[in-house]
């Protein structure tokens, strides 16, 4: 009775949670976002979002900023975020946000 090893070791579903990608702008000023470095990788995630802010009902908690008017921070720092957004706060900004899919809709 042999068995091919890769049967053994062949690829397992793996349970991703789907993340949606979504695009939301800005407008100038202060936005009141709170945001944290990610701890398990690298990246910038949305860890609270005050009750004035002009995008409460567009961001949440736990959404991840991915990219400003097309350019990909996905990888950067907290810091460097919050210089490229204060840097452009005259301006409407596209904030590319992938966010965890809830289950309700």
């Amino acid at each position: 009775n042999h068995q091919c090893p890769c049967e053994l070791n062949g690829p397992r579903p793996i349970a991703i949670p789907k993340k949606t990608k979504t695009n939301v702008t800005a407008p100038p000023g202060k936005l009141g976002i709170i945001l944290a470095n990610k701890t398990d990788a690298r990246g910038t995630v949305v860890s609270g979002v005050r009750t004035t802010s002009v995008l409460a009902n567009q961001i949440s908690p736990g959404d991840r900023i991915i990219a400003i008017d097309g350019e990909d921070v996905s990888r950067m720092t907290v810091s460097e975020i919050t210089a490229i957004m204060a840097r452009k706060s005259d301006f409407d900004r596209m904030l590319t946000v992938l966010r965890a899919s809830k289950h309700q809709q």
